[in-house]
């Protein structure tokens, strides 16, 4: 009798950790199998310029929510008077959407590059028809910074959220335009950090020059 009470106790205790784990590991597969969800791409587009995007036209769940930011930094290094490194944003545009759904991507900033020479390059924000918005000479900034949110929306309201900022060097813009000088087609384009909030982080690729805090 008290065998069958012990068993009957057990079983209960396995029943009730089995009810709470459940969600628990779900939600774990889910949070793991969403880190490639949303992801930034840059490219550039001969008829309109480049797009920073979050990518979802491969992607088959719905994106909600979304909010997104983009600036362009200038780094003040450290030196005498302060140990630590400062900035200045310039803030490009502060924006967000209801939905993005599979089989799109959301245009996070449309920009172009003018000039010759490593001194003479212009950045200019766009519309999406590539019509000049703003120009900020590439002598005023160091990084192009976007910043975004969005939910992920699964089964079961078993929902994800995203928190990811994408990175690109002014040294890796200057490259870019003059590989679409020599190659004026459609191309994808490297970006050089990609972090997600909550995740350890791995930078997108090395880099050859300087560092910066990102």
């Amino acid at each position: 009798m008290k065998g069958e009470i012990v068993k009957e106790l057990v079983s209960q205790f396995l029943a009730l950790v089995a009810f709470f784990a459940f969600p628990a590991i779900q939600y774990g597969l889910l949070k793991r199998f969403a880190r490639n969800e949303g992801k930034p791409e840059l490219w550039y587009l001969p008829r309109y310029g480049f797009r920073l995007v979050i990518r979802n036209i491969p992607g088959k769940k719905a994106l909600t929510d979304l909010k997104y930011l983009a600036r362009l930094r200038k780094i003040a290094p450290a030196a005498e008077g302060s140990s630590v490194m400062s900035y200045e944003d310039e803030v490009l545009l502060d924006e967000g959407d209801f939905f993005l759904f599979p089989g799109s991507d959301q245009v996070i900033l449309n920009f172009r590059i003018e000039g010759q020479g490593e001194h003479n390059l212009q950045f200019l924000l766009t519309d999406k028809l590539g019509n000049e918005k703003r120009r900020i000479p590439f002598s005023k900034f160091d990084l192009l910074i976007a910043d975004y949110t969005a939910t992920l929306e699964n089964l079961f309201s078993f929902n994800i959220k995203l928190a990811k900022r994408a990175v690109v060097r002014a040294a890796s813009l200057r490259k870019f335009s003059v590989l679409v000088n020599e190659n004026n087609v459609e191309q994808q384009f490297e970006i050089d950090v990609i972090r997600s909030v909550g995740e350890k982080f791995k930078p997108a690729k090395k880099s050859s020059g300087r560092r910066h805090a990102v």
